[in-house]
């Protein structure tokens, strides 16, 4: 893992890069060439595939205590899969150009939501994941590498001012 270009990084700007991708597709619809579109659509599957699509693999097999993260990976992903069989059920009833623009208009969601509650795991071992979620689950306060501020979400950095 290159601590420089973490899960959270590699996940945002892989959401940030497809969404305009999308919108740009979506918005030049009928002004681009059909070459143009593909080619900006094969862009926006690469960063897709690039970023998200494998973070949202590594991410939740990081963040959960080992004796749950078989479980918590599974919900995980058949959340991910409920919203893709709604999206493609959805999708049958909008046009090419709407498609495109609801697809970019998603991306920036997920790439706020990713920013404000996901945490940077990259250099954390995954040992300190497990002690720290021993000591919530038992009421008791963690100190240690995993309540580092580099490690926490933003939601968890600025939880007191909310």
């Amino acid at each position: 893992d290159d601590p420089d270009c973490g899960r959270l990084a590699l996940q945002q700007t892989g959401f940030i890069i497809t969404g305009t991708l999308f919108l740009l597709c979506g918005s030049l619809n009928d002004r681009l060439s059909s070459t143009w579109l593909v080619v900006m659509y094969f862009g926006s599957s690469f960063f897709g595939q690039f970023g998200p699509n494998c973070t949202t693999f590594l991410i939740p097999c990081e963040v959960f205590p080992t004796n749950k993260r078989a479980l918590c990976h599974g919900i995980s992903a058949s959340a991910g899969k409920m919203g893709a069989l709604i999206a493609s059920i959805l999708f049958n009833f909008v046009g090419e150009k709407e498609l495109f623009l609801f697809s970019g208009y998603a991306s920036f969601a997920a790439s706020l939501i990713t920013f404000l509650t996901i945490p940077e795991t990259t250099t954390l071992d995954l040992y300190e994941i497990d002690k720290q979620w021993h000591k919530v689950l038992s009421g008791e306060r963690y100190e240690g590498p995993a309540s580092d501020p580099k490690h926490l979400s933003f939601y968890e950095r600025n939880q007191n001012r909310f």
